[in-house]
């Protein structure tokens, strides 16, 4: 398979982490998640804020933009737009006010034609414009850098020299050869009418005298299930010839696909930042791209017509983010160009359910035989939704294409699909014959809605190509361009993907493979008979005290073929496929096109005797279609793991548990999607033997977590597989996943990485990860990413519960921005509202909330303490706060339940050196009525009142709280000193040393002044300025060891320390005055 780039690796040797840094690491699973300056499992630094948002406070103006008319205002948007890309592209500085006020947000204006939950996000990256432009203090840091290069290329920061080895530098090996798969594995060497097993009919108790009477006759002939298979065939016979046309113009019947607004925190990081994606969606190739599918059990249950959310979801790489107003479709070279609005306004449409199957669908049970190309899809790749949008003949017919199959010269001629997106081999471009397009009874639309609703970006918003019959690979999302051409497309996605190759080729490079891939036949283009039980469901348990005569069970699942082919019969067999059993079929309401066409799927059931399921040796499926071909018994494994519908088989046994008091019959799918490990199926011996020899061997050099979370860039960027310690840096430019994919889990030091590395890749793949191994992680390090793996599963495993709050711990949600206030020359505070008319933000004192906003490579995220509300929601909490303090009117404005929440930001404006603040200047910046997203909480320290703490689910008593803090790190101290000075019965005492460069620099200073006065000596505050004015009468200089012991308690029983603030002043000077001092980190030593 030809690459753009060569598939090289080039490592930068390290030593490893020494002996005394090895011996110095402290056993992370034995303290607390709220050490100091160490990333903790919500990916924050405790105690440390964001020390890249400091700067200067120049004079500054805000600039202002003309509102124009209605008419002009996309007009003026797009020519801002250009003006300041064509600024960017001249080298011009470009700071974040700037690209706020030239990116008009159009979604505000103009929100009918947007996708549901869509995000405004800014197209520029925080490093583009932090880093990369040339700002003086970039320019002297680059400068700096420059000198230093040369020993920091050679030498460690200790001095000791760096062996550089790289695959171009070894002589002794090929790079060519070891950059062909196929040479690196020759290397390798690598009989009855009716069966009993029906349920009988229930008529023998229930029902008239009537149908009595008729049942008794029946029963003088046949047995009860004979009568019950005959009823089953009678409703049917009669359901099939009732069977309706569809006219191509009713309305989706599934209203379920519009619920899903709030981010997955498995996004954040990516360029796909900026999506809503459903929690109920299986990721099949980690966190980005997104492939993925629905739980089986959910996906069936959401009805015969899918919901949006739950649809199976085949990404290559970004989604590309495309503004309905200004996208064109590029038909026939130019000829003709629509917009959007026109192929809405001026072409006739149709509306028609239409089966999507990947051709991967269920390629996990090819894996589990031999590992193919492909990741493991599990029978959930697949969905049945309304599609909307005009005929592709109809625009071809506009663009002046005549019909025919052929040219003048006999050669056939073909329709080519472009999409907008960037994936890593090149545009993604395919083809089918253009008479198929042609022909006005195959219904190959360009579809702009989904059940009645503009496409969600995974599916191609604005527009996409929907083939009914085909596979979803030929169904190209984000369409761009449209030609005729009198060749088969030549693209990289249309010859090495979507193929079934012959079995004796395993790879995809080498003569045979590029020959077989460039074939016509090979080609996957109608989707295939297929069939797949669903209930009984992975792991579903039946007691076996439910196995009596007369009590049923009823077996579902779904079936499909391609080509608009009928499924005319779906079998089961209970015995290993001796004997079939009929099963009842039912398709979505209106599934007929032209006469003949079935482009939907089906469900299908068949009730059985739970006695008769309690024997079985197996539960198989089989469908048949209309030229009565079914599927085969066995899986034809290929080397892209493509089309697989061999007879879908579940397996019964009987089993007790520990905690069970009667045995129960457990039934197991063939296997589990991505990485589940749950089903009958086991790895081959094959696999087994693949797996032995990618764990064998590494360097015998030892890394710390603190030494491995350096490395966490793109231009340094290490990862963990397995235990082993990768540099992947150079692997960056040419993964096929794209960059965003690696640099992801760079500096993670966590289990993801481990278990998406193997749902994704073959053993090549961890060939060329093997030429980037560095090392191992420590034992502390290997202990660390254990515990946490545990303790992740534990709460994924625990059912959800959804609070009365807006806030969810692991999803990011919409909040509208509705007042602004400057409350000095450079802090403001916001006000925002909460969606969906829900009052309640659901924060515990001490605890953060994360805001994000959506940039174009991932999403910026800064941690806040919101300064109202302070304190729970009387309602809920059942607590009532005495009214000494401020008068109870200002006490209820800091209560939750308002239905907002207020923050008190600092905004480090831009100078001629920097660009200033990400976040603070973009809040500072943005139209009112704008959104940015909300998670939380974070932090894992919850103040109860009365000085009972909650750290990490441990209960712990502390009555005198010294709080270090600095900057805008004191926000969430001032939310612990209002619930310990407000609350009722409260006797903690509080000593706050808050420093800062001037007195314009103390944050909540009258309020803390008012708490300070009322508290009857309760609360002192001690305010230390580095950079204070003449007139300053307090402390001057910087938090030292002397001013910590002069100013807060001394160690005691219940005495702890809280900090928060710039990372020098935290961890160079606080921290370390506090240990000598007598306080332990593991014990009385936190971070917010």
């Amino acid at each position: 398979m030809p690459h753009d780039v060569p598939w090289r690796v080039d490592v930068k040797q390290h030593p490893g982490s020494s002996e005394q840094d090895i011996k110095d690491e402290p056993q992370w699973t034995a303290g607390h998640q709220h050490r100091i300056g160490y990333r903790n499992r919500q990916d924050r630094f405790p105690g440390l804020t964001h020390d890249a948002d400091e700067g200067e406070v120049p004079e500054l103006t805000n600039g202002t933009s003309s509102s124009g008319t209605e008419e002009d205002f996309d007009e003026e948007a797009r020519q801002e737009y250009e003006k300041l890309r064509t600024r960017a592209e001249e080298g011009k500085l470009v700071n974040f006010r700037d690209i706020v006020q030239g990116e008009k947000d159009l979604h505000l204006r103009y929100p009918k034609n947007r996708s549901l939950g869509w995000r405004y996000v800014l197209e520029y990256t925080e490093d583009w414009i932090k880093n990369k432009e040339d700002w003086p203090a970039n320019l002297k840091r680059r400068k700096q850098e420059d000198q230093a290069k040369q020993d920091k290329d050679t030498h460690t920061a200790d001095g000791v020299e760096l062996v550089r080895r790289s695959s171009e530098a070894e002589p002794d090996k090929n790079d060519d050869d070891m950059n062909e798969e196929t040479d690196w594995k020759r290397k390798e060497g690598g009989n009855s009418k009716h069966h009993d097993a029906y349920a009988a009919d229930d008529e023998q108790s229930d029902g008239d005298e009537q149908q009595k009477s008729e049942y008794q006759r029946l029963l003088e002939r046949y047995t009860p299930q004979e009568i019950a298979l005959l009823r089953a065939l009678q409703h049917e016979k009669d359901y099939r010839k009732g069977l309706k046309q569809n006219d191509g113009k009713r309305k989706s019947p599934q209203t379920r696909n519009r619920s899903v607004i709030s981010i997955d925190e498995q996004d954040q990081f990516s360029p796909d930042n900026w999506l809503p994606r459903s929690e109920h969606l299986i990721r099949l190739t980690g966190k980005h791209p997104l492939n993925a599918e629905a739980e089986l059990t959910t996906l069936y249950e959401g009805g015969l017509i899918s919901p949006n959310a739950l649809h199976y979801v085949r990404n290559h790489g970004s989604v590309p983010r495309i503004l309905w107003e200004y996208h064109e479709l590029d038909v026939e070279n130019g000829k003709l160009i629509l917009s959007m609005d026109d192929l809405k306004n001026n072409f006739e449409a149709i509306n028609i359910p239409v089966l999507l199957a990947c051709d991967g669908n269920r390629r996990k049970e090819l894996n589990m035989i031999k590992k193919s190309k492909g990741f493991s899809w599990g029978a959930g790749a697949t969905g049945c939704v309304y599609w909307k949008g005009p005929l592709l003949r109809d625009v071809l017919l506009a663009a002046g294409v005549k019909e025919g199959r052929y040219t003048g010269e006999d050669k056939q001629r073909w329709v080519n699909f472009q999409g907008a997106d960037e994936p890593s081999e090149g545009k993604y471009e395919t083809c089918i014959p253009l008479d198929y397009a042609m022909n006005p009874t195959n219904d190959v639309l360009l579809a702009y809605e989904m059940n009645d609703v503009p496409l969600p970006p995974d599916h191609g918003y604005p527009l996409r190509v929907l083939i009914p019959g085909y596979v979803g690979g030929r169904c190209v999302k984000w369409l761009k361009k449209i030609w005729v051409s009198e060749n088969e497309n030549e693209s990289h996605y249309h010859i090495w993907d979507n193929r079934v190759l012959p079995s004796f080729v395993t790879e995809k490079d080498g003569a045979f493979a590029t020959t077989l891939f460039n074939h016509p036949d090979t080609a996957c283009n109608e989707q295939n008979l297929n069939s797949v039980i669903v209930k009984p469901a992975q792991g579903e348990r039946i007691p076996l005290t439910d196995a009596r005569k007369g009590k049923t069970y009823r077996i579902e699942g779904y079936a499909y073929d391609g080509g608009g082919h009928e499924v005319q019969r779906v079998e089961i067999s209970l015995d290993g496929g001796e004997t079939w059993l009929y099963s009842v079929r039912k398709f979505p309401e209106y599934p007929i096109r032209h006469g003949n066409k079935f482009w939907t799927w089906l469900h299908w059931h068949v009730d059985v005797g739970i006695v008769h399921l309690l024997q079985a040796k197996s539960i198989s499926v089989r469908a048949w279609n209309v030229f009565k071909n079914t599927q085969p018994e066995r899986p034809v494994w290929n080397t892209m793991g493509m089309m697989n519908n061999c007879w879908y088989t579940v397996k019964p046994e009987i089993a007790q548990g520990e905690e069970d008091d009667v045995p129960h019959i457990l039934f197991r799918h063939p296997c589990e999607p991505g990485t589940g490990d749950g089903g009958w199926m086991k790895p081959s011996e094959e696999n087994r033997i693949a797996s032995a020899k990618q764990e064998a061997g590494a360097p015998e050099k030892q890394f710390t977590r603190q030494e491995i979370e350096k490395h966490d860039n793109e231009d340094d960027c290490w990862i963990v597989v397995d235990g082993k310690v990768y540099d992947a840096t150079s692997v960056l430019k040419w993964h096929p996943g794209g960059k965003a994919a690696i640099v992801g889990h760079a500096g993670q030091v966590h289990q993801e990485t481990s278990d998406e590395f193997a749902s994704i890749h073959d053993g090549f793949a961890y060939q060329k990860l093997k030429e980037c191994i560095l090392g191992v992680v420590t034992e502390k390090a290997a202990s660390f990413i254990k515990s946490n793996a545990e303790a992740a599963a534990k709460e994924k495993a625990q059912p959800h519960q959804g609070g009365d709050g807006v806030l969810q711990k692991h999803r990011w949600v919409p909040v509208k921005l509705l007042d602004r206030k400057e409350i000095s020359k450079d802090t403001r505070q916001y006000t925002f509202g909460l969606p969906d008319g829900m009052k309640d933000l659901g924060l515990g004192t001490c605890q953060h909330i994360q805001i994000g906003f959506h940039l174009k490579d991932k999403m910026l995220i800064r941690s806040y303490t919101p300064t109202k509300p302070l304190l729970p929601d009387p309602k809920k909490s059942g607590r009532e706060l005495q009214p000494n303090g401020p008068v109870n009117g200002e006490i209820s404005a800091m209560q939750d339940g308002h239905g907002t929440f207020e923050l008190v930001v600092k905004t480090y404006f831009p100078t001629a050196d920097q660009p200033g603040g990400a976040l603070s200047n973009i809040l500072d910046t943005i139209p009112v009525g704008e959104e940015v997203e909300v998670r939380g909480p974070t932090g894992e320290i919850v103040y109860n009142g009365n000085g009972k703490f909650v750290i990490e689910g441990k209960s712990m008593m502390f009555t005198k709280i010294n709080l270090v803090l600095g900057g805008s790190g004191l926000t969430p101290g001032y939310a612990l000193v209002a619930r310990a000075l407000l609350g009722a019965n409260e006797a903690v005492q509080v000593r706050v040393l808050d420093a800062n460069k001037s007195e314009a620099d103390i944050l909540l200073r009258e309020e803390l002044d008012q708490f300070e006065k009322e508290s009857k000596g309760r609360l002192k505050v001690t305010h230390v300025l580095s950079h204070p004015s003449e007139s300053w009468n307090g402390l001057k200089g910087h938090v030292n060891a002397e001013i910590i012991r002069s100013n807060l308690f001394p160690p005691g029983d219940e005495v702890a320390c809280f900090l928060c603030g710039p990372p020098a002043m935290i961890q160079k000077a606080a921290l370390p005055a506090l240990k000598d001092w007598g306080f332990d980190e593991e014990k009385n030593v936190f971070g917010f």
